[in-house]
């Protein structure tokens, strides 16, 4: 025999003794699943030992879509399912097993990859876990990453279908938002979206239409916002530049914030001109870290500014960069809020807002002057008194019928009706308000619209009723009374929408009355007034900083005033006729 044959021969023998201890390791690896059974092993060794695969590491979707053509023409139909399910189980239990080692966990850790994702095989087992028996649903298990597209976009969707997965608990809602990312995802690719953080508005409502009279058509739409809001709030550095930013991301002194109506978002994409834009959102900025104003308050200032940019938006003739822009222009603006019909308040407070955004770009030295004169578009207002208790006789309606309303409705209403609080106070009022001090029942309320603190007396009855719903519900001292489902202050817009449907389903005045929750603390004012109490006396108990603010709330002021002036001049000394008399006799 020559040497090359003996030379072939000896690497044709080593070829078949490495062969059989790869298939041997394979099955080790296999036969470690002890929840498949035996035959459903034997039969992915069977594959796997064909496509010369010997390590179950090497198991991806792909593999697995070849695995199902495989069992195929193995088997009957009827058994498909089981053995592709058994395929599944293997890979998943050497998964689990790989994370419990140092260099499993740090080979498995979450990462975007150019490649298919099939949920079943994540590294992360819990994720897994939820998609463990929907082995067929192909639409929502599998997410192709190879695709064709801007790499910063697919990361982005990456990271929006973690999100939504970790934060949506209920499996149908999960399934939906997944549902409508895939078809968001879809659109990207074909719109070719570069940055799902600065798309623009035309091509959200471009997406919005196309779901226009499709069943999943209210699912899709939130799912933009959802994916921004994944990216934002994922990110390893502010995205300063997107065009929404989710304020879940940043960390505000308490003072800042109302808990029970708070901000979410500021949205910047309204403003089409960039430059404008970018100047907007470092003003934004600025606000935010420099500033101690509040966030509602920011976001109002934020409203108005950006009217003003659309305004210029809109006129295409016209300088549309904000730094170049004249006076003419800025009176145009002003001259159409002045036509909207808003009142003189309103209209005062945007030209101070705009002019404050002016002040911004002169002291950053993106303008030589500010370019306009506020002295000329200021308007001299008058404050006018609208009276705004409710009837005696709703409030007794309302009474007579609490028991119909929820728990916590009927106690909030009491704080409104009984203490004339805001409604804000009341929904972040804290387990340690209440106590007694003396003979007297007292609540100490955190005004957030004046960030400070207020004690004031209480009936004796709210306080005892209050001690009863804290001590039932377990509430603690640092825990807010009312609370939503997070355990969180209860939301102001909850609390009105709440009211309202009962007022309305209790034919509160024949269904007429309207509930609005500021009246009662006119009312609450006006009935301390007229009961004798000084105004001075009503602007401390309502937290008032001035007399005049407390005057506005005291609704019958020019009723007892006529009627003090009837009982002064119904005195014989004090009538018109006695100093009539008195004039002509020269006294």
């Amino acid at each position: 025999m020559s040497a090359y044959r003996l030379q072939q021969n000896e690497l044709r023998v080593l070829e078949t003794d490495e062969r059989e201890y790869l298939l041997e390791q394979l099955g080790r690896e296999i036969d470690a699943c002890t929840e498949v059974q035996k035959p459903y092993r034997n039969k992915v060794k069977k594959f796997l030992e064909l496509k010369e695969i010997w390590h179950i590491s090497e198991i991806d979707y792909q593999l697995r879509a070849r695995y199902e053509e495989f069992i195929k023409t193995e088997i009957t139909a009827v058994s498909w399912s089981v053995y592709l399910r058994g395929f599944d189980r293997i890979k998943q239990h050497f998964i689990r097993e790989e994370m419990q080692t140092l260099k499993g966990r740090n080979n498995g850790k979450l990462k975007y990859e150019n490649k298919i994702l099939f949920l079943p095989y994540h590294p992360e087992q819990e994720i897994a876990m939820l998609y463990n028996r929907a082995i067929d649903n192909k639409e929502e298990l599998v997410w192709d990453f190879s695709r064709k597209a801007s790499k910063v976009m697919k990361e982005q969707i990456f990271t929006a279908l973690h999100y939504i997965i970790r934060q949506y608990a209920n499996k149908k809602t999960r399934k939906k938002n997944l549902q409508a990312l895939r078809r968001f995802y879809d659109f990207c690719i074909k719109e070719q979206v570069e940055d799902i953080e600065t798309i623009e508005l035309d091509l959200i409502q471009k997406f919005k239409g196309l779901l226009s009279g499709k069943s999943w058509q209210k699912d899709a739409k939130g799912v933009v916002d959802i994916s921004r809001k994944a990216v934002f709030l994922e990110a390893d550095e502010i995205h300063w530049n997107a065009n929404v930013w989710y304020l879940d991301r940043f960390h505000f002194e308490s003072t800042r914030i109302n808990p029970s109506n708070p901000v979410h978002s500021l949205s910047f994409a309204e403003v089409g001109h960039m430059g404008n834009r970018r100047l907007l959102q470092q003003y934004m900025k600025y606000g935010l870290g420099i500033t101690h104003l509040s966030i509602s308050s920011l976001r109002n200032e934020l409203h108005i500014v950006r009217r003003f940019m659309e305004y210029l938006d809109d006129r295409a003739i016209m300088p549309r960069d904000v730094c170049s822009i004249d006076a003419e222009t800025i009176g145009g603006y002003f001259r159409s809020r002045d036509k909207s019909g808003i009142k003189d308040e309103s209209y005062n407070s945007e030209v101070m807002a705009v002019l404050r955004f002016f002040d911004y770009l002169h002291v950053k030295e993106k303008i030589a002057r500010v370019p306009f004169c506020k002295e000329y578009y200021l308007k001299k207002t008058i404050l006018k008194h609208h009276d705004r208790s409710v009837a005696e006789q709703v409030c007794m309606e309302i009474l007579g019928k609490l028991h119909c309303f929820p728990e916590e409705l009927r106690l909030m209403f009491l704080h409104l009706w009984g203490i004339g609080l805001r409604a804000s106070e009341v929904c972040t009022l804290k387990g340690n308000a209440y106590y007694v001090q003396g003979r007297d029942a007292w609540i100490k309320v955190y005004q957030i619209k004046m960030k400070t603190y207020k004690q004031i007396p209480i009936p004796i009855a709210l306080y005892r009723l209050m001690k009863v719903f804290i001590k039932k519900y377990g509430i603690k001292a640092e825990d807010y009374v009312f609370q939503n489902k997070k355990g969180g202050a209860y939301a102001y817009n909850t609390f009105r929408s709440k009211m309202k449907k009962y007022c309305d389903k209790n034919q509160i005045a024949g269904g007429e009355y309207l509930f609005q929750s500021h009246d009662y603390r006119h009312t609450v004012a006006t009935v301390f007034y007229d009961s004798g109490v000084s105004v001075q006396g009503v602007r401390d108990y309502l937290g008032h900083e001035y007399e005049e603010m407390t005057r506005q709330y005291i609704d019958y002021m020019p009723k007892k005033i006529s009627m003090a002036s009837e009982e002064y001049f119904a005195e014989p000394e004090n009538s018109l006729g006695t100093g009539v008399k008195r004039c002509r006799r020269g006294e």
